[in-house]
């Protein structure tokens, strides 16, 4: 194996250096003190000494570097967005060479799996044989050969289970690889589980801490908690983020029995946890660059004058191409998954035209077999029946990448309590720029909620929101005499018939958003009373206000007046038998009184304002609801 490594370093030598002739200077600078990166990479006088200002970095461009000193990455995104003779090596390694070397290197690991395929037919117990038969297979593209050297692999359980599930994953089958990976965990030991569920490589700084203070057995807990969370999409089977995960885990553990592996070096004498951490949280590079013999004789005088550390040639940079996605939540939605919020996952920087760009450089990111984009924030609300609640939920699919497509999208509602416990509750199909409404079911409680659009074939783009959510209970679990409303729903204008006698099905014309522009400043308010007749004569106030006023002003117990300045707010109250507002009644054990009030809200300044309806029953007895819109200029 040895020669067989050696002999692709050289090839791989050869190429680069051709490339490293033929690239302008400036981008071998950058490459250059990305190459050098070490713990004073930051440092003042370094950056003096060297004449080096990191302002092509991302701006929280990250420094991976644990015991051994000297041995730090910086990985990065591309620098340039073409290569010379190169091509995405996380899809095949040998595309680091130059196309001239790669027919020669082929039929020199054809000779290598000769040797080894033989050995492993001899001793299928082995666990080394399994995993180099498996590897350089997988190196070769020969997807058959390598799963069935997984299939035929006799050493520990959660070996041989993970080989099959690195098989799987790199083929793409990632219900495959889910199931092996499920087996693997399954045959593992408490202890072996607990050290690979371990995700701490995948959060902020800031975040590790309060989880390295967790037990194993919780960290077990947290762990299957963030792949629930991480999951790209949940309509599709099978969790991709995860099986990527545990194949980058895999692939680690075949390369810590090599003494050196191409062009690094994993034993942790020698700095490899720094280089299994970088792999863990970004998986392969798309391009890794060198400086050249020279620019190794210069790092290794350095790492050993200076920094009195390892040397580990030959050194080389980790780019990465934009085509990759950042799916872990943060550590807040992980802890309380159903109070997060769509801005708890950011999958990728986007310039304002929609294109991912290098102004962000995440904890963790891995490549989609699809583009993967954020939907906007749309607006979603529940109403409540007597054995279920209905959700409803409006956006536009308005993602530029969305708008330049000439396709139509699959759009789902879905909701979650837990890792595999995922409901779809509707689904239509839209164009780039439509507005959907989806509607569904629930058993009510916390629950997440997901809006996920699926491109076709044709258009290898999908995207999503994803949401806490705590929907009320229905209404049997309302005690007797109990007055509730639901929340309230901002509508489209409404048809005079519709607003005199409105039913659940106004609803369809759920604003997409809260959002108001300045050429739209009408809208309806519809909300539904529950445990009110319409012989209660209950008073009825409906309040816009400025929203930094509205939270003192519930906190000093007043309520508004009529204002006489229009522009800063607005309340108006009625009694039921005036029939100040549309009103129809949903009759049941449980009465639902639908209500609906056309507002226009033109002579607001700009801003946010919170409306809220206060409905007070002759009793005394009285319930609350609130909204936020936003008014722009």
């Amino acid at each position: 194996m040895s020669e067989f490594q050696a002999a692709w370093q050289r090839a791989w030598r050869d190429s680069e250096e051709y490339r490293r002739l033929r690239i302008p200077q400036e981008v071998y600078r950058q490459r250059f003190f990305t190459v050098h990166c070490h713990s004073d990479y930051w440092d003042p006088v370094f950056r003096q000494r060297w004449n080096f200002n990191p302002t092509s970095l991302a701006p929280n461009q990250v420094i991976i570097d644990r015991r051994i000193v000297g041995h730090t990455w910086c990985p990065r995104w591309m620098v340039t967005p073409s290569l010379i003779e190169a091509d995405d090596e996380s899809v095949w390694r040998d595309l680091a060479l130059r196309p001239a070397y790669r027919a020669g290197i082929a039929a020199k690991r054809a000779r290598l799996l000769s040797v080894l395929d033989s050995a492993y037919r001899l001793a299928p117990q082995d666990a080394w044989l399994a995993g180099q038969s498996v590897r350089f297979h997988l190196e070769a593209l020969d997807v058959p050969h390598a799963l069935e050297a997984a299939a035929t692999c006799r050493a520990a359980a959660a070996w041989c289970a993970a080989l099959a599930g690195l098989v799987h994953t790199r083929a793409g089958a990632i219900v495959s690889a889910d199931s092996a990976f499920t087996v693997m965990r399954r045959a593992m030991s408490d202890s072996a589980r607990c050290q690979w569920d371990d995700v701490v490589e995948l959060l902020t700084p800031t975040e590790q801490e309060p989880y390295r203070t967790i037990g194993c057995g919780q960290r077990i807990v947290m762990a299957e908690r963030l792949w629930w969370l991480a999951d790209p999409l949940w309509r599709d089977p099978g969790n991709a983020r995860r099986a990527e995960h545990d194949a980058r885990r895999t692939e680690i553990a075949l390369r810590l029995t090599t003494a050196q592996d191409e062009r690094l070096v994993f034993d942790r004498a020698r700095g490899g946890e720094s280089v299994a951490a970088m792999i863990v949280r970004y998986g392969w590079p798309t391009y890794r660059t060198w400086l050249g013999r020279s620019g190794d004789r210069e790092h290794d005088r350095y790492v050993q004058e200076e920094l009195r550390g390892v040397q580990t040639p030959p050194y080389t940079s980790f780019e990465y191409a934009l085509d990759r996605a950042h799916t872990v939540p943060t550590w807040r939605a992980v802890t309380d998954p159903f109070r997060a919020v769509p801005g708890d996952w950011q999958l990728a920087a986007e310039d304002s035209t929609g294109h991912p760009s290098a102004t962000q450089w995440p904890a963790e990111h891995f490549k989609p077999a699809r583009r993967l984009v954020a939907l906007p924030d749309g607006q979603t609300i529940t109403v409540r029946r007597q054995s279920f609640v209905e959700v409803v939920s409006a956006l536009t699919l308005s993602h530029p990448a969305q708008l330049r497509s000439s396709e139509r999208f699959d759009v789902m509602l879905l909701a979650s309590n837990g890792p595999d416990q995922v409901d779809s509750l509707d689904r239509q199909w839209a164009a780039g720029g439509d507005t959907v409404r989806l509607r569904g079911r629930l058993a009510g409680g916390a629950t997440l909620l997901a809006i996920e659009a699926a491109g076709p074939a044709t258009t290898p783009l999908d995207a999503r929101t994803r949401f806490g959510y705590a929907a009320p209970q229905p209404l049997s679990a309302l005690a007797a005499d109990e007055p509730a409303m639901s929340e309230i729903a901002l509508l489209s204008t409404l048809d005079p018939g519709l607003l005199l006698a409105p039913t659940d099905t106004v609803l369809r014309n759920l604003r997409p958003t809260r959002t108001l522009a300045a050429e739209d400043r009408r809208l309806t308010v519809y909300w539904e009373s529950y445990n009110v007749s319409a012989a209660d004569s209950a008073q009825v106030a409906l309040r816009v206000v400025p929203t930094e006023k509205a939270g003192a002003l519930r906190e000093l117990g007043n309520r508004l007046r009529l204002l006489d300045d229009p522009t800063e707010g607005v309340e108006v109250r009625w009694n039921d038998h005036e029939r100040r507002d549309g009103q129809s009644t949903l009759a049941g054990p449980i009465p639902a009184q639908m209500r609906a009030v056309a507002l226009d809200v033109g002579q607001l300044r700009p801003g946010s304002y919170t409306i809220e309806v206060e409905m007070r029953r002759r009793d005394g007895r009285s319930s609350v609801q609130r909204a936020t819109i936003t008014l722009l200029p």
